[in-house]
This record gives structure tokens, C-alpha cells and sequence, in this order.
């Protein structure tokens, strides 16, 4: 599969639909510089990165109405992002995400998230699920999609996944932290590609032990990631080796991206044909988004610091490294 293949899209455009943490991202590039206001949090991460690929991206969510909406909305618009099903609740406070430059033990530069007004619960806004009575409601609205993202544990969330993966869509389950144990392993009975990370692996891998679920990845850090495809043995993938690390905040989110990008066209039907090749090539995919990624500062700063163009051709060199060094 070529560079070209991989961004190539046919029309129609796939369409992922997706829900889970959103919030308004808060850049800041110094004292002196005026903060950036950019759509983040994991589900709006990966869903404007799939809309920068080519797809089209519709986010479920429930935002206050309020300033923070606005701007979040903003960007999400500026990258073609749909967001028709995102709904504002006077009751409900925007999520907002505050990004400061700093540095850790190796000196390499790095953002840390931090409190950006009362509605912070150690250091992550807090998260309002869609309420599950709008469900039914928001599930006509829907357009027919090939894959489904949920990164929160909810009710809302169980039901939009199960209506989804009945209409044919994959579903991809990112959890984050783990509070209520029967909704979550619901969540791991309704996936089709798990993915988390090695900080929060213990409570989501004793849940995913006797279950069948298609794809199951752990991400690394700095080490890549390692994968069980149908149940097979573990396979290691390692991390391109990045000389110039500006920020890593972000990169499980173009990662993720990647991987859908790849994976999802198809929708359920397609990935559950999917070869082993194919699922290799999907996962380095991914890590060779986050790669160039953690070059540029903030979760998706290599899309306002460079054009498209540019952003497809180090992706090509990335790929074609010999060296695993970028």
C-alpha cells in the first residue's frame, strides 16, 4: 500500500460518527503570545484528524452553552468536522483543557493539561455524557457511517455503539480510566478494536480476559505498542525513534486516527476480513502519524503549522525510513 493509497479517499467519503471526551483546548506558546483555541480532548481529536484525512466525522456530545462551545465549535468547523449532533445544554459547563509548554527529566519538551476553571476533577474537565433518553432522537439524526469511536464509559455511549455496529460499523473502544466495571466490560462486549494505554491497562486487561474481542492493543510510550489480533499471541511493534520530540501530547490520538483510517473504510464487514498484513500496516500507520506529530507542539499542531502537502510528504519519508529514526 502506497503513501498515496493510504490517503486517497473514494466517494462517497467514509463516515465515522463518534462520542466521548470533547473539550476546548487551551495552547499556550508562552507569556507573551496569545493562547490558541483549538477542538481537543480524545474523541474530538480523533475526529478532526479523520476529517483532515478525508472522512467525513460527525461528533455525539453535549456542550454548555457557552463561549467555550463556540470556539470549540469554531475549529471543528474550520476542519470540515459535521457537527450537526452536538448538542448545547445551558445545565452543562464546556470542557476546557489548558496546554502549557514544559520539560521532562530528558529535557525534551512536553505539555502538561491543567485546570482551566472549577469544573477540573484532578486535571481533566468533567466529562457530560449525552443523557440516554436523547438517544433514540440523535440515532435517527444519524447518517449511515463505517466506524463508531467512544472513548467514555456510559450508558449513552453502550447504545449508540450497539445501533451503530447493527447498521454495519466498526467499533472502536479507547477507555480512559476505568470507574464503573459492569458498563465498562458492556463497552468491551459491544468493541471491535480495544486500544489503551499501558498506563491504565490493569483493571481494562483483567476485564478483557475470556472475551473475544477482535483486536486488543497496548500502547508503549516511547516503546510503540503491542497487539493481540483474534486471539492469537502478542506481536511488539516498536516506536519510530524520534530525534526531535517537541510534544507528545496527542500522538495515541493520531494514532488512533491512523489505525481507523486504514482499518474502518470498509465498516465491521471489511475489517473482519481484514489479513494480518493489513492490520500490521493500519497499526504502523498510526505510529507514523504520531511520529511526525510529536514534532510540533500542541495534541494536533502539525495541522495549523503546515499545509497538507507538506504534512502528506514527511508522512511518505516517515514511512520509508529505513533507519526508524525521524
Amino acid at each position: 500500500m502506497t503513501v498515496g493509497e493510504k490517503f486517497g479517499i473514494n466517494s462517497p467519503k467514509p463516515v465515522c460518527v463518534g462520542t466521548g471526551f470533547i473539550a476546548l483546548d487551551i495552547v499556550m506558546d508562552g507569556r507573551s503570545a496569545p493562547p490558541k483555541f483549538w477542538a481537543g480532548g480524545s474523541c474530538g481529536n480523533v475526529l478532526t484528524i479523520l476529517s483532515y484525512l478525508g472522512w467525513e466525522s460527525y461528533p455525539i456530545a453535549r456542550l454548555g452553552d457557552d463561549e467555550a462551545a463556540v470556539k470549540l465549535l469554531r475549529d471543528m468547523e474550520k476542519w470540515k468536522v459535521r457537527t450537526s449532533l452536538v448538542l448545547r445544554d445551558r445545565s452543562a459547563a464546556t470542557p476546557m483543557i489548558v496546554l502549557n509548554p514544559g520539560r521532562n527529566r530528558n529535557g525534551r519538551s512536553w505539555r502538561r493539561s491543567g485546570p482551566a476553571c472549577p469544573n477540573y476533577k484532578t486535571g481533566l474537565a468533567r466529562y457530560k455524557p449525552v443523557l440516554a433518553q436523547d438517544v433514540t432522537t440523535i440515532s435517527r439524526e444519524m447518517p449511515g457511517s463505517q466506524v463508531f469511536y467512544f472513548d467514555q464509559v456510559s450508558r449513552s455511549s453502550i447504545e449508540l455503539a450497539k445501533i451503530t455496529r447493527d447498521r454495519g460499523a466498526l467499533v472502536v473502544f479507547e477507555p480512559s480510566e476505568v470507574k464503573e466495571a459492569k458498563l465498562l466490560t458492556e463497552c468491551l462486549q459491544v468493541a471491535d478494536i480495544v486500544k489503551y494505554s499501558h498506563v491504565r491497562s490493569g483493571p481494562v486487561r483483567e476485564l478483557m480476559r475470556g472475551r473475544n474481542v477482535p483486536l486488543e492493543i497496548e500502547t508503549l510510550g516511547a516503546e510503540g505498542l503491542k497487539y493481540c489480533l483474534r486471539g492469537a499471541e502478542w506481536i511488539s511493534m516498536p516506536a519510530y525513534a524520534v530525534e526531535d520530540v517537541r510534544d507528545t501530547v496527542g500522538c495515541g490520538d493520531w494514532c488512533s486516527a491512523g489505525i481507523i483510517h486504514i482499518l474502518g473504510r470498509a465498516g465491521r464487514k471489511g475489517f473482519l476480513e481484514a489479513e494480518p498484513e493489513d492490520i500490521d500496516i493500519a497499526l504502523r500507520f498510526g505510529q507514523t502519524l504520531a511520529a511526525l506529530s510529536c514534532q510540533f507542539e500542541g495534541p494536533r499542531g502539525v495541522m495549523y503549522r503546515i499545509p497538507k502537502q507538506k504534512f502528506t510528504i514527511l508522512i511518505r519519508d516517515i514511512w520509508h525510513s529505513t533507519t526508524d529514526k525521524v
